[in-house]
């Protein structure tokens, strides 16, 4: 599985074979990948930053591993999550150094930023990404020793997302299962416990913990909501059945494209005439979580407090 556009690079070059190097690779028709590192690059940009980060990250990658891939190494951690296109938190991405696995035997790489975790055993590759050997995407997602649990949530809930998921639920606990006693282990199995299928960014998942971790009830992730108006089935992020609020994030994404944001505000009033209250939270209101627990809850509470007066009134005429 190969997410998004992805950079092809061929015809690498190592400058300490003498043909390519420093002060010719330009005139060849090679671009210097990492220090003593050229290759022949085809590429596209992707409209999507994060997808334009991925793949300078990818190009910078193939350099770093081309002394080690003929040497059973393969990508560690982040670095493998970045390549499969998993968002990571701010706190345990690295797109400034190149994270690889060596098998046991294999020297320790002396190349400038590019930081090796030694395997007591040889790898056992399961995938192949954009050129790159990988792990089972569950044992790259143990790797990030340093996250915290919330952390592993959000590459949890990335891992078995809405759209090309990596993985399922039950493979993670399979898996995990699998990997009992390996370091890192013990702290996944505790976030597998809070990770839900479905969701689509790592803020949608970060406003999830953020209303739970406050003592609100859990909203049910890609909560389908039918609106008979129209006859239309709407996936909202979050949301809250009973009660009819919908939490939904907004990454501006679609400022400026008037035909998107035209069928954004159809969607919104369609959700709406079915009687839904939806509140709209930003990653700049994230940096204010308190505000957001205090509008989730108040309409939590305004609207069991509706449906309690209207039950009220229903047995009153002797409708219940």
């Amino acid at each position: 599985m190969v997410m998004g556009m992805d950079p092809r690079v061929h015809d690498i070059r190592l400058a300490r074979d003498g043909v390519i190097g420093y002060d010719n690779y330009s005139r060849h028709g090679y671009a210097r990948l990492v220090r003593g590192v050229y290759g022949r690059v085809l590429s596209e940009d992707s409209p999507d930053p994060f997808q334009r980060r991925r793949q300078q990250f990818i190009l910078q990658a193939r350099g770093w591993m081309a002394a080690y891939a003929s040497k059973g190494a393969v990508l560690y951690g982040p670095s493998a999550l970045q390549v499969m296109g998993v968002a990571l938190p701010e706190s345990v991405e690295d797109w400034e150094n190149c994270h690889i696995l060596i098998p046991p035997g294999v020297s320790r790489p002396q190349q400038q930023r590019l930081i090796a975790h030694r395997c007591p055993t040889d790898p056992e590759v399961r995938h192949q990404v954009a050129g790159f050997p990988l792990l089972d995407p569950v044992e790259h997602w143990t790797q990030l020793r340093d996250a915290s649990l919330d952390a592993l949530v959000e590459v949890g809930d990335g891992l078995v997302r809405r759209s090309n998921p990596w993985t399922t639920m039950d493979h993670i606990e399979s898996t995990l299962d699998r990997l009992r006693g390996r370091h890192g282990v013990r702290q996944a199995r505790r976030a597998s416990r809070h990770v839900r299928p479905g969701t689509d960014s790592l803020y949608e998942t970060r406003t999830r913990l953020l209303v739970v971790r406050a003592g609100l009830p859990e909203p049910v992730v890609n909560c389908l909501v039918y609106c008979p108006a129209s006859g239309r089935t709407f996936h909202l992020d979050m949301g809250y059945p009973n009660e009819k609020v919908g939490l939904e994030f907004d990454g501006a994404v679609h400022v400026g494209n008037r035909r998107q944001m035209d069928i954004d505000a159809n969607r919104r009033r369609l959700l709406q005439d079915a009687g839904w209250m939806i509140i709209t939270i930003t990653a700049a209101q994230l940096m204010d979580p308190a505000s957001i627990v205090r509008s989730v809850e108040s309409a939590l509470i305004l609207r069991r407090a509706m449906a309690g007066s209207t039950r009220q009134l229903l047995i009153g005429a002797g409708r219940l």
